[in-house]
């Protein structure tokens, strides 16, 4: 395969990846777009960017989340920190893929996990106890913790679907990513 047509290949991968985070952001970002669970809503974007990264890896990992972050601080108006979040978050898996852990559905579902724990953490820890707000604990097990378990649910279904476009866009077809 000629050099030419491997810049192809992957530039079509990853033209679909970045479209696929634009889908989900319309998704979790439009009210009525995407079902809720007793008012819970699921952060797509969270395990999108980790399935993505460990994938693509470290580098295209970054590049990823940072995108995903600027559309979700763009549906959220004003200034914010997912963006810086999701960066850290797509940057950091994949250089863990990289050098500790092996690609797999596991893996993608236990850094989805602890990435939307520690968001919503961090977001329940803004809103409610520094800001001096009462049923702080409440609004933690009623809203925070769900929607950790409902964006992870969602984790296995992403890693299969980049999954997929990594194997069908593969530059090297007969090399795979996963074991």
């Amino acid at each position: 395969m000629t050099l030419k047509k491997q810049r192809k290949i992957l530039l079509l991968r990853r033209l679909i990846l970045a479209l696929l985070l634009l889908l989900l952001s319309l998704l979790q970002n439009t009210d009525g777009f995407f079902p809720q669970i007793f008012g819970v809503r699921a952060l797509l974007l969270i395990p999108a960017v980790v399935c993505i990264a460990v994938f693509e890896r470290d580098l295209a990992g970054l590049f990823f989340g940072l995108f995903a972050g600027v559309l979700w601080d763009a549906a959220a108006g004003g200034a914010s920190f997912r963006a810086l979040y999701l960066m850290a978050v797509g940057y950091l898996c994949g250089v863990l893929i990289n050098t500790l852990m092996r690609c797999n559905i596991m893996t993608a579902t236990l850094l989805s996990a602890a990435a939307a724990l520690l968001y919503e953490l961090v977001s329940w820890l803004i809103a409610y106890p520094l800001a001096g707000l009462d049923r702080a604990v409440f609004m933690l097990l009623r809203f925070y913790l769900p929607g950790t378990v409902y964006s992870v649910l969602f984790a296995p279904v992403l890693f299969i679907l980049v999954r997929t476009v990594q194997k069908k866009f593969s530059v090297n077809p007969t090399v795979h990513s996963t074991d």
